[in-house]
């Protein structure tokens, strides 16, 4: 793995969880002493990003502590990356090229680490911190999270903007956060200026996210790759199959190739069986969130904002999935 493309800050943080691998005497760089490795370069964009949400360096270590003991013998020499350690840094790189920014930084790395969601790392933070989806609009809402020099970075922002952001970010689901995303976001931020003054205009929230649903971003300077190929997506079940339809050309052109090469339809048996387990596993997954979102929550504490946001967001989603 190279990392030519990372900031000094961001190596930082690479050669740190390679040292707190060698204080727990692993055997490997695991993503838990990757978070360990962002909390110990505080002047970095991560450290900054979890300081802000209330997790701290002793705070993850008392974490990682309880999941994952320490070994028994010392180390020396270098110490290998575990596959979702390495996942995390590979995923860093997706994550800025989505932000449009030209180097990685700790708040990639981070990003990457909830992204890759199933490491010790991402385990213990969304422990601590709920939703987890809080770190993102966090990094997004941060002075320093962005490398954009042409768009410049994001500015400190009030209350109102803080809970737009994440919305958008929960609206885009992962994908890249557009405009249409801020804007319906925008109108669903409660007792926000925007909101008010969309609304004294006549701007109905439910006839915008109508209308974001009927149009497609492709031709737009919102259009991604990939939000383009999931827009054509389905998943159908038929008596007790799930059929996961595609329909974007890329994956049509491989799959023609694929099954011209094996000559049969492929299964999940055999040598490829374990190239099967990470779609089963993202596909589960996907039913998991859309279940959340349309089983009705139990009534949480008032006072939290994440949870009024997050409960917002499933008030919006839920009619729109069952059209």
């Amino acid at each position: 793995m190279t990392f030519e493309r990372f900031t000094v800050k961001a190596r930082q943080a690479v050669v740190a969880a390679q040292e707190q691998a060698r204080k727990l005497k692993h055997d490997h760089i695991g993503t838990e002493h990757v978070l360990l490795g962002l909390l110990d370069v505080p002047d970095g964009t991560a450290a900054k990003v979890l300081h802000r949400l209330g997790y701290d360096k002793e705070a993850a270590r008392a974490d990682i502590t309880a999941v994952v003991k320490p070994g028994t013998k010392e180390l020396s020499g270098h110490i290998p990356f575990a596959p979702g350690a390495k996942k995390t840094l590979e995923l860093a790189l997706r994550e800025a090229r989505q932000l449009h920014h030209n180097d990685i930084g700790t708040e990639h790395i981070l990003l990457a680490l909830v992204s890759e969601g199933e490491g010790v790392g991402a385990q213990v933070l969304a422990e601590r911190i709920d939703p987890i989806d809080k770190i993102r609009a966090a990094v997004l809402t941060s002075s320093e999270g962005s490398q954009d020099v042409t768009a410049g970075p994001w500015p400190a922002g009030t209350p109102a903007t803080e809970d737009t952001v994440f919305t958008a970010s929960a609206l885009a689901g992962g994908a890249p956060v557009g405009s249409h995303h801020l804007l319906e976001a925008m109108l669903r931020a409660e007792n926000s200026m925007a909101s008010r003054v969309l609304r004294e205009l006549g701007v109905d929230p439910d006839a915008v996210a109508a209308k974001i649903d009927e149009l497609d971003p492709e031709t737009t300077t919102d259009a991604n790759p990939e939000e383009t190929a999931a827009r054509k997506m389905e998943i159908r079940l038929v008596d007790d199959e799930v059929h996961l339809i595609l329909r974007d050309p890329t994956t049509i052109t491989l799959a023609k190739k694929v099954t011209e090469l094996s000559d049969s339809p492929i299964r999940g048996v055999g040598p490829v069986v374990g190239m099967f387990v990470p779609l089963w596993r993202s596909t589960n997954q996907l039913l998991l969130q859309l279940q959340r979102i349309l089983e009705p929550e139990p009534e949480e504490e008032d006072g939290a904002a994440e949870n009024k946001v997050a409960k917002a967001v499933r008030t919006v989603l839920a009619p729109r999935l069952r059209r």
